[in-house]
Parts: structure tokens; sequence; C-alpha cells
């Protein structure tokens, strides 16, 4: 038996398939996400599965994949009931932590970062926007001219967009805490390209048929997306639902079965009881639903841990992965922000 390869780091699901890495099927909660708004917002903490799930539901939704969908998921709740929607949108994709947060940079950059995003999406489905118009909407000058042309275009011709926003409030939180408030006040509130971003969010959210169907922001906090869109208020904030508690993370069966199946192959060779009460104590603190009893393992946490354990033969020396150590002072800073 092939031992499948441990996918620690990685955020797309179509490597993770083909590359025969261990995935934990979590694709049951499609249907929990279609049964919500169309337009929705997630908090979650660092590394905790956000951008690998943004990946995935760009495969599963995304028109262009029709052909790989069965390779893909074949294996996977989803692909075995599949809703009525699956490829069927065209999906455009913003990772904001790509955005330099120097604050006599960042204008720049995200405008710079956007543009090069609008620019793939429309050669990806040139068979949807021809030559002509593609010029047309590069003859903006801003991202929200060309994300307005883009989908006044898209409502003309009943095209359906799903929109992912990953690490929304990357970039803002560094200049809230390096640069201060003053420069955090300019961006968020005052005639920047990020506020016009959200603004016509607000506008395409409200429209009817206005060729954004559907709409996914995820981020670490709410403090930025109350401010640039003065309250949220374009969509619904679903970091608290009881549905989709253990939507990210590992519940306690999970994490028992990822040791299992190591441990089993022989690769792991640390006692699995031994292991989950270690991880009990570490990583095994996180609920997001105040009505539910359900608590989670962080699962960067519990990949960093097995992957070391295999290569060492032993514990961990550092138990808490560095790469997914808080940073305090932002912590801090924006705990005590109203």
């Amino acid at each position: 038996m092939t031992i499948k390869k441990i996918p620690y780091g990685d955020a797309d699901f179509g490597k993770i398939i083909l590359e025969n890495k261990f995935y934990l099927d979590k694709t049951i909660f499609i249907n929990e996400l279609e049964a919500m708004s169309d337009y929705i917002f997630l908090i979650r903490p660092r590394r905790f599965g956000k951008s690998l799930w943004i990946n995935l539901l760009q495969y599963y939704y995304d028109i262009n994949r029709k052909d790989t969908f069965n390779e893909l998921f074949k294996d996977t709740y989803i692909g075995q009931h599949p809703t009525s929607l699956r490829n069927s949108y065209l999906t455009i994709a913003f990772n904001f932590s790509m955005v330099n947060p120097s604050i006599k940079k960042v204008e720049h950059s995200f405008e710079s970062n956007c543009q090069d995003i609008i620019y793939s999406f429309l050669n990806r489905y040139s068979h949807f926007f021809d030559e002509t118009v593609r010029n047309k909407i590069l003859e903006g000058k801003t991202t929200e001219e060309q994300l307005r042309k883009i989908f006044l275009h898209c409502s003309e011709h009943q095209l359906k967009v799903y929109m992912f926003i990953d690490e929304y409030d990357n970039f803002t939180n560094t200049i809230l805490t390096t640069s201060g408030t003053e420069d955090y006040l300019k961006l968020t509130h005052g005639e920047g390209s990020f506020r016009y971003f959200f603004n016509l969010l607000k506008g395409l959210t409200s429209m009817p048929d206005s060729g954004l169907s559907k709409l996914f922001i995820t981020g670490v906090s709410p403090v930025t997306m109350d401010d640039v869109t003065s309250g949220f208020n374009i969509g619904s904030n679903i970091s608290l639902d009881k549905n989709i508690n253990e939507f990210m993370g590992f519940t306690e069966n999970e994490t028992r079965s990822i040791i299992n199946y190591y441990y089993q192959a022989g690769a792991l060779t640390l006692d699995p009881d031994f292991c989950m009460d270690l991880m009990k104590r570490w990583y095994n603190h996180y609920c997001f639903a105040p009505d539910t009893k359900g608590v989670l393992f962080n699962s960067d946490m519990v990949l960093y841990f097995i992957l070391t354990a295999m290569k060492g033969g032993a514990v961990p020396k550092k138990l808490i992965d560095q790469n997914i150590k808080i940073d305090y002072k932002k912590l801090r800073y924006l705990v005590t922000l109203d």
C-alpha cells in the first residue's frame, strides 16, 4: 500500500488529490453552505483550513472544470451526492495576503493584485468574453471600474459569478498594528481602492441579477469588514453558526482516524492513545458556536505533529508549530478595539 503523504501547508485541493495526499473529507458541508445566504462571511484563526476550502469550492463550482469533477471528487461525499449547482459558475478568487502592507505601497499593490486576477479571469473565460469585450473591460483604470464592467456584461448575458475573497483583512490588520490607526482609517474610511472595492460589492449584493450570484469572504477578524462597509451588511456572518462548527478543524474522531491511518501503515511509531492524550492537552480547545458541545483540534497543528513525529520517531521537541504562532501584538490591539 502506498502511504498517503501528509498535506501539511497545502491549500490546493486538486494537488492534494492528484498527488495522493491525505484528505479528510469535509465536503458534506457544501450542502450546509448552499442552504445559507448567497453572500457569506466567515472568520477563523490563522492556518485553520480557510484557503483549502476556498480552493476546493473553486474546483467544485467552476464551470470550466466539469471534465475533472469525477477525477477529483469521486471518493468524497459530494462527489457521490453532487448538488445541482456544481460546475455552474464562473469563479473569481482574490487573496489579500498577497497585498503589500507597506503604507507607501499598499494602494498600488492592491490595485495591481486585483487587476492581475481580473486579467486571468477574462482569459480563463474568454469563451464568455470575446476580445472586444475583454479590451473594453481592461480599459477601466481601476479595479472597481473593471469589475463594474464585468458584472454588467454578466448581468446582460445571464452569466453567474461566484466570487471568493480569502484573507480579506490580512494587510489591513498589519497596517492597523504597525502603521497605526490613522493610516488604517485612511485606507478603510477614505477614498481609497479598498473602500471602493467593498462599496461595489455592497451595491452588487443589493441588486437583482447583478451577475454576482455568490460571495464567500474569509478572514481572522470582523474589524475591517465593519469599517469598510459601515457595519457588515453585504451578507450573512456565519462564523458562529452551529451547523458549520465542524466545517474547519478536526473533531476527536477525525483526529484519531488520521493517527490510526499512519500508525497502521507503519509510518507513525508512537502509540495512538498517547498521541491523542497529548494533542487533547495542546490542540483541542476550539469551539465556534456557543450552542454546541463539540470542540475541535487545530488541523494545522495535528498535521504538524504527525509529520514531525513520523520524521523523528518521537514527540516533536516544539509542540507549537512556529508557522502558526499568534502575533500577540496584533491580537492585543484588535481585542481592545471598540
